[in-house]
């Protein structure tokens, strides 16, 4: 009785510090997520100070480059009843074009991948049409489509779907044929191969496909509005500019980066909360 009365005090101090252990990580992520948020707040002010210094020492005429007081201005006046509109009419004709450019080139893939000789057969073509300029492609599209929603998701879905669609074609050819050899030497139905090593595997290719996408869509969509478009922030910049109203247009490329930024946060949360099961496991086996 004695040495097992010695003996408990260690196996309590232990689970003690086993049941710490998860406290401290999660304590020490969020201390490093605040260093980090604090850091790029900090990089923000400083380069808006720099802009600011240069304006008002007058090393550059504001015309031109206008200043953040300005562009504060701008964005709080034009808020509700200019900037919100737009910005909904762009997002909407962005999310519209990535989901076409997403669920088509994922299945193009896909159907390359198991059919080879329709692969070789395409290829050419597939190549042709990626190679085209789509600044030259967007007058085409305003004419058979009109300058509405139509022609904006057409020029976003051109760069979206094959970004998706070569990511999707590299992740499944990329597989390790040695995982596939063991997997049908054990039996594995096609379908159950798909689903437990092809998808998983190609799964990170895949999702890297589809944020460069939603990018490109975004894009797409804009440079669309710039030339010929009713809404959306491409029709903000082109009329601003052309009355040279530049805390305008740097406030709109500003609200275009924080779109593009909130837009790939967005899409890191859904691979890390849909795919986190997937992507693990053949992590570690590749290790």
């Amino acid at each position: 009785m004695s040495a097992e009365t010695a003996n408990s005090p260690p196996t309590n101090s232990s689970e003690l510090m086993t049941s710490a252990l998860p406290v401290e990580n999660r304590l020490n992520r969020l201390t490093n997520l605040c260093i980090l948020y604090a850091s790029r707040v900090l990089v923000f002010l400083v380069l808006t100070a720099v802009w600011w210094g240069i304006v008002k020492l007058g090393w550059v005429d504001p015309l031109f480059v206008s200043s953040p007081d300005r562009v504060a201005f701008f964005l709080v006046s034009t808020f509700r009843h200019e900037l919100i509109p737009n910005t909904i009419a762009t997002l909407l004709a962005t999310l519209i074009a990535f989901t076409l450019s997403g669920v088509l080139g994922i299945l193009a893939g896909l159907v390359l991948v198991e059919l080879p000789f329709l692969k070789k057969t395409v290829d050419p073509f597939l190549t042709a049409f990626n190679s085209m300029p789509r600044i030259a492609l967007a007058p085409i599209f305003i004419l058979w489509f009109g300058i509405g929603v139509t022609s904006k998701v057409a020029l976003a879905f051109s760069l979206g779907f094959f970004i998706v669609l070569a990511s999707t074609f590299a992740g499944m050819r990329n597989i390790d044929p040695v995982l596939l050899r063991l997997s049908r030497s054990l039996g594995c139905t096609g379908w159950q191969q798909f689903t437990k090593i092809t998808l998983p595997w190609a799964i990170p290719s895949v999702f890297a496909g589809l944020k460069l996408a939603l990018i490109y869509s975004f894009l797409g969509v804009v440079t669309s509005e710039m030339l010929a478009s009713k809404v959306g922030l491409g029709q903000l910049i082109m009329y601003y500019s052309g009355v040279l109203r530049m805390d305008a247009v740097f406030g709109i490329l500003l609200v275009m980066a924080v779109c593009a930024v909130i837009l790939t946060i967005i899409a890191d949360m859904i691979e890390a909360a849909l795919l986190g099961s997937w992507t693990e496991p053949m992590q570690s086996t590749r290790g």
